[in-house]
């Protein structure tokens, strides 16, 4: 990918097998209204996607624009069924969009259960959870 663009960011969410070809009509959709060329490297078997936004930080604005890019994607991932990772995780940059998956009673459950096992909140802070 170095050789297509000097900058990328990998994208992790899961849709519905049977959502592909509508997910990557959309994913072409978003990085043609935000100006980026977008590689998809995906696991069919399982509908995890992994979109790679090509862009250049060395234009300003360019990285915050391709954020902006994975997070319409990963909320289209929602909207057709899926969630917004499969194999990576929630951490620091998707940790705001977790809120399209459980309401904030349940994600108050996953936090008391958190802190069972972390009482001193030691383990991954900061992560998953937003504010």
């Amino acid at each position: 990918m170095g050789f297509v663009g000097p900058n990328y960011i990998t994208g992790d969410g899961t849709i519905p097998r049977k959502k592909l070809p509508e997910a990557l009509r959309r994913i072409r959709e978003i990085g043609n209204k935000y100006g980026f060329r977008i590689a998809n490297v995906f696991h069919a078997g399982d509908g995890n996607l992994h979109p790679l936004i090509l862009y250049d930080e060395r234009r300003p604005g360019e990285r915050e624009r391709a954020l902006q890019a994975e997070d319409e994607i990963l909320r289209m991932c929602v909207e057709i069924g899926g969630t917004i990772t499969g194999e990576h995780g929630v951490g620091y940059y998707k940790k705001h969009l977790i809120g399209l998956l459980y309401t904030d009673y349940e994600l108050n459950v996953m936090k008391n259960i958190k802190s069972v096992f972390d009482p001193m909140g030691i383990m991954n802070p900061g992560k998953i959870f937003p504010g």
